[in-house]
């Protein structure tokens, strides 16, 4: 154990005790144990039947619930952006432990308008998405996927008006670099699913070969 960590030990992301040396996740045994969790596999992204699909499957850590509910609202609202490198980690292992999702070539979180992000401060998905790839050894694109306008909150809007709200909002700046490629998609929370299928619409339409999306939770009962 360095200096550092004797001065400023590490603590758990979710409940911030004081964390055993060598743990490989920033959250504690009770906290993780907490977490109700997803059985390894890449699951089909439902959406209505007058809504085509271009997102190939998503991987989901758990359920919005619980220890991974708190957490994760302390991290988009609460001010607390260090809780990117459990949600990176836990995004990692996921991925390995995925024998059908295959190869990756690039990992690019969905994009947040410049504005609102000027407004939090981070894009939450860029800094999971960054240190996932990172723990992947996976390229890591963090502005090849942009949003290019501001839209409502989709958590405050109906099922249908969520599915409307991103319609035609994110477009891919160098097609050239996703041509052909298998790309991770990393967002923190999915619920319709309609941002997820509104940026693989992009991708694919820049030449993307699959697009899966891989997130922390999921508030969908369908997963």
């Amino acid at each position: 154990m360095s200096l550092l960590e004797i001065l400023f030990p590490p603590r758990c992301s979710i409940c911030n005790s004081i964390l055993s040396p060598g743990s490989p996740i920033c959250i504690c045994e009770p906290c993780a144990l907490d977490m109700d969790y997803f059985n390894n596999g890449v699951n089909l992204l439902n959406l209505p039947e007058d809504h085509e699909t271009y997102c190939d499957g998503m991987i989901c850590v758990g359920k919005y619930c619980d220890s991974l509910k708190d957490s994760l609202r302390k991290y988009k609202f609460a001010g607390k952006p260090s809780y990117y490198r459990a949600f990176g980690k836990l995004i990692a292992l996921k991925v390995q432990n995925t024998e059908q999702l295959g190869n990756t070539d690039i990992v690019i979180p969905v994009p947040m308008h410049k504005s609102r992000q000027k407004q939090r401060g981070y894009n939450q998905a860029a800094l999971i998405a960054g240190y996932a790839a990172s723990q992947l050894g996976i390229r890591f694109e963090n502005n090849l996927l942009i949003k290019t306008m501001e839209t409502r909150n989709q958590s405050l809007l109906s099922k249908a008006e969520r599915l409307a709200n991103l319609e035609g909002v994110f477009r891919v700046v160098f097609p050239e670099k996703v041509a052909g490629k298998d790309i991770l998609l990393v967002d923190d929370i999915i619920t319709t699913g309609n941002t997820a299928n509104q940026c693989s619409k992009a991708l694919k339409d820049a030449g993307a070969n699959r697009v899966i999306a891989g997130v922390i939770a999921t508030t969908r009962m369908d997963y």
